[in-house]
């Protein structure tokens, strides 16, 4: 975005995570991009009133407990004629072919951590009467779904598990047996390129002030 942008126009990144703001970081100086910037802020904490040509949020609002308040702050935040763009999943599109108990275990677990936490595993498909429901008007809609039979986006459901090993346990979910269990399947199901992950149904949807 902030490559599209320059050199006469710049794009703010907001995370409340300070080390992948750091990655960022290191990801911008890397590509000589100098018109970026990273604040480090609990979104739910962001309110900046006609500021912005451009608002976007990518799997994001699946985590949130109150998404209608954040996109009524971002449709807020634009300036007449600005965009809002938000993407975000839902997880019960994730699928397999063959099936694996791997797959199913996290898909299983994860969405509970999210709804644990306050979120909806299934927000994408519940995007568009959001908008809705924050007065932003006659959003266009669209779908897109993904197949993997290698690479790293195969292996995302994978490298997402052992992340959010710890979370799950904390949250009485599963045990670190059952975890490992199921990421032995997951591991050797993904490192099979005879075999399919259905990646979650992304829904995409912008309206323009």
């Amino acid at each position: 975005m902030a490559r599209l942008v320059a050199p006469a126009g710049s794009v703010v990144g907001i995370d409340m995570d300070s080390v992948k703001l750091g990655l960022a970081r290191k990801a911008a100086k890397e590509r000589g991009l100098t018109n970026v910037e990273f604040r480090r802020l609990p979104v739910q904490e962001w309110d900046e009133p006609g500021s912005y040509d451009v608002a976007y949020a990518r799997f994001l609002l699946k985590h949130l407990s109150q998404p209608v308040a954040l996109l009524r702050r971002m449709w807020t935040a634009l300036r007449p004629g600005g965009l809002l763009i938000v993407e975000d999943a839902d997880f019960d599109g994730l699928s397999s072919y063959p099936s694996n108990s791997g797959l199913r275990f996290f898909l299983r677990t994860y969405s509970r951590m999210i709804e644990r936490r306050g979120g909806d595993h299934a927000a994408g498909r519940k995007l568009y009467s959001y908008f809705l429901e924050a007065g932003i008007p006659s959003p266009d809609v669209s779908l897109v779904g993904s197949i993997h039979y290698e690479g790293e986006e195969k292996a995302l459901p994978l490298s997402t598990l052992e992340a959010t090993t710890d979370s799950i346990v904390s949250e009485g979910i599963a045990s670190r047996d059952q975890i490992a269990a199921a990421t032995v399947s997951l591991e050797e199901f993904t490192k099979d390129s005879r075999t399919l992950i259905f990646g979650p149904r992304v829904f995409q949807l912008y309206s323009r002030k």
